[in-house]
C-alpha cells in the first residue's frame, strides 16, 4: 500500500514546520479534544487532515481557535513499535470526511 496524503494535509504540516519523509503522512492532533471511547477510555483522535480536526473541535461547542499539532504516521508508529508513545490504546486514526462518506455509501449500495 502507498499512502499519499492530499495537497492540503502536505501544505497544513508544511505551514506548521514539519518535514515529512518520503512516504509519510501528516497526522494532525487538536490540543483538549478526546472523544468517549469503549469502556469510557477517551480516545485520542488523530486526524489526516487538519480541517477534520478543526471541524469536530467546533462542533462541542467551542468558540476559540484550536491549538493544532502536527505529527507524522512514521513517527507515530516508531514511537508504538519502540513503546515510547503513552497511552497509545487511546489513539485512533480517524479518515478525511469525505472519503469515510464515500466508503459508507458504497458498502450500503452493495
Amino acid at each position: 500500500y502507498n499512502l499519499i496524503p492530499s495537497a492540503a494535509a502536505s501544505k497544513d504540516a508544511k505551514d506548521t514546520g514539519t518535514t515529512l519523509k518520503e512516504g509519510d503522512v501528516p497526522l494532525f492532533i487538536i490540543e483538549r479534544l478526546a472523544f468517549a471511547g469503549s469502556g469510557g477510555q477517551p480516545q485520542v483522535p488523530l486526524f489526516l487532515e487538519k480541517a477534520d480536526g478543526v471541524t469536530s473541535y467546533s462542533r462541542l461547542g467551542k468558540s476559540d481557535q484550536p491549538i493544532v499539532r502536527t505529527t507524522s504516521l512514521l513517527d507515530v508508529l516508531d514511537s508504538m513499535e519502540r513503546g515510547t508513545r503513552p497511552a497509545v490504546g487511546q489513539l485512533e486514526f480517524y479518515g478525511n470526511a469525505d472519503d469515510v462518506l464515500k466508503a459508507d455509501e458504497m458498502s450500503s449500495s452493495q
